[in-house]
């Protein structure tokens, strides 16, 4: 018997274990509970609604470039307020040409009705979004004519600021300097870059038609973000430029030179002893200062030589003609009579100041592209410029 309450006990003791194994078996096989988070993942997958939602709490525990992504998404569902979001927000994160280009490449799978304020920011154009310019005129002629160029609706502002300062300054205004109306291309056509501390570099070459025809000897360009240059008759400026910076600027037009230290590269195509700008002589050996006195009718007694820096790094010493800190130093500087003056004694010679269409003409040629350098070498002649001339004559000859 006690053999027997030995078995029976066993036997019920194997009982629980195998219950109890089957239960934990079949808890096993039951579907997990689905993370909340993971449900609205996949339902954003096709509904808007659920994409939105994940880009308004990726944004509000900023997380950015993934609210970038279910904006995106939300768009291509057919939000047009999502696009509107993805816009403005990729704006912040990777500037306007970076998201133009993005709605370039997107356009035929996002909707289109995107507001004309945004796509004027953006660079895209529209009647209603475009403002009346006619230019500017100054009293004292139009010796020097620019033609203003922007591709986004801050430079166009930019622009009606700059206009409208050149001709409160007393000092520009009483320039025989002309604008013609602006000229708006689109931001993804004239890909103008945005990096900070970097030369802006835009796509020039959209430009052709322009200079072929128009008539006007400098390109004044406003748009891009990053550093201001001159160079082949081409003012660049970012489209949140200063007059300030814009006069420097121009005064490269006229031949005047930095006066701060250049880059070795920089210093080594500027410097050479001897030269003499309208600001600066390179050397101060007896001849240079004759030479810089009589090209720019001045008397010894008008002149203070004063070291500056700009041909440092390739080891010849530079000197202005003056102790003063001027525009070409700090641009925000007063402009002196004396640069004032030698500025606007240069542009009663403008045929000596190269015009954009001798550049253009050199980038025909490199192109191979006979006629438009014809045309373009022809178009800078016009205004006088002896090397176009010269040119022409050698072609002819040939």
């Amino acid at each position: 018997m006690m053999w027997k309450s030995i078995n029976l006990k066993l036997l019920f003791k194997k009982g629980r274990l195998a219950g109890f194994f089957l239960f934990s078996l079949l808890l096993g096989c039951q579907p997990a509970a689905t993370d909340p988070e993971q449900q609205l993942i996949t339902a954003a997958k096709t509904d808007v609604i659920a994409a939105k939602q994940l880009a308004r709490q990726r944004l509000a525990s900023n997380e950015l470039d993934a609210a970038l992504h279910w904006w995106r998404h939300a768009a291509t569902l057919g939000s047009v307020d999502a696009l509107e979001h993805a816009l403005r927000l990729q704006l912040r994160l990777e500037g306007r040409l970076a998201t133009a280009h993005w709605l370039d490449k997107t356009k035929h799978s996002v909707p289109e009705q995107i507001s004309e304020p945004l796509l004027a920011e953006l660079g895209y154009w529209s009647e209603s979004t475009v403002s009346q310019d006619r230019g500017w005129q100054g009293g004292a002629g139009c010796a020097l004519v620019l033609q203003p160029v922007i591709s986004q609706a801050q430079g166009e502002r930019t622009w009606q600021s700059l206009q409208q300062a050149w001709q409160q300054d007393p000092q520009l205004a009483q320039l025989p300097v002309c604008f013609k109306p602006v000229i708006r291309f689109n931001s993804t056509e004239l890909n103008c870059s945005e990096q900070a501390g970097q030369r802006i570099d835009c796509d020039y070459q959209i430009l052709t038609s322009e200079v072929l025809t128009g008539e006007f000897q400098q390109l004044l360009v406003i748009a891009g973000r990053g550093l201001a240059s001159y160079n082949n008759g081409i003012v660049q400026l970012p489209d949140d430029a200063s007059l300030a910076l814009l006069r420097h600027e121009f005064m490269h037009i006229a031949g005047f030179l930095d006066e701060y230290l250049l880059s070795p590269a920089n210093a080594k195509a500027v410097c050479r002893v001897g030269r003499i700008a309208p600001n600066l002589l390179i050397g101060n050996d007896d001849s240079t200062l004759e030479r810089y006195l009589q090209r720019y009718a001045l008397t010894a007694a008008e002149v203070q030589l004063t070291p500056v820096d700009t041909c440092n790094a390739v080891g010849l010493q530079a000197y202005r003609p003056i102790a003063m800190v001027n525009p070409m130093r700090h641009f925000e500087a007063e402009l002196p009579l004396l640069y004032a003056q030698l500025l606007h004694n240069a542009l009663q010679q403008p045929e000596r100041l190269m015009p954009v269409q001798y550049y253009f003409a050199y980038l025909a040629r490199q192109e191979q592209a006979w006629q438009n350098w014809q045309r373009l070498m022809q178009g800078a002649a016009a205004f006088g410029y002896p090397a176009a001339i010269s040119a022409l004559a050698v072609a002819a000859e040939g």
